[in-house]
């Protein structure tokens, strides 16, 4: 199976000076159906925080209603990360829970995580994780978590996820490939950093009006392994 990753949308933003909302997400659309992609991996940030929504956007909610009929059109598997402010409508809207396994296929599935408070996971989420991961065995498992995995990226600001020794061997030994994909930096593309079964990088970025002069996104083909990097000018 081949799961394109995207993330950091910003949809409703009033920094977007140079297209609508409904202008970028038809480009991506194109994109997407370019590329053959059986399943969506969305890392988050799909609608601004309310700060920075234009006027039209009463609530954060109502900012999801022209992407959930967008995605609606591709009629497949759309796997979304949350983020702590859309907690309290996010399990009804996106009819998924924060924390979820998605089994694609025999050969791979798709795990998303939030994460709370100091960027790390609670004790029942890790257990979460660890049991996900005994389900996937010999599988190609992808994680996306809205904030990227320590190290994915060169990055220096702090602000990566916190993964306890326990968990990091556990994704290091898997009998199988762990690819963890994060998003929240809108930070230049660079290579994957693999140690063991798990490969961590920064896998997505969607352009936001005068702070960056270019997009990409990645496929992730699923049987053969190979990640492809493609560039939009949005």
């Amino acid at each position: 199976m081949k799961i394109l990753i995207i993330s950091d949308l910003h949809l409703g933003d009033r920094r977007h000076s140079d297209m609508s909302d409904a202008e970028r997400l038809e480009k991506l659309g194109e994109v997407i159906r370019s590329t053959g992609a059986g399943a969506i991996l969305n890392l988050g940030d799909t609608v601004s925080r309310k700060p920075l929504l234009l006027d039209e956007y009463a609530t954060l909610e109502e900012g999801f209603g022209y992407y959930l009929q967008w995605r609606k059109s591709f009629g497949i598997p759309f796997a979304e990360c949350a983020i702590s402010r859309e907690l309290g409508f996010f399990s009804k809207i996106m009819e998924q829970e924060a924390d979820q396994l998605f089994d694609l296929d025999p050969g791979s599935a798709i795990i998303t995580l939030l994460q709370q408070g100091e960027r790390q996971f609670s004790q029942e989420q890790e257990e979460f994780i660890k049991s996900a991961l005994d389900r996937c065995q010999g599988k190609t498992v992808i994680i996306g978590t809205h904030l990227p995995f320590p190290g994915s990226c060169s990055r220096k600001q702090d602000v990566f996820l916190k993964v306890s020794d326990v968990l990091r061997k556990k994704l290091e030994s898997f009998p199988g490939r762990i690819i963890w994909c994060g998003g929240h930096f809108h930070w230049d593309q660079e290579p994957p950093q693999t140690t063991g079964s798990l490969t961590a990088l920064y896998p997505s970025r969607f352009r936001i009006s005068g702070r960056n002069d270019y997009s990409y996104t990645t496929l992730i083909d699923t049987v053969s392994g190979e990640l492809t990097v493609n560039f939009h000018d949005f």
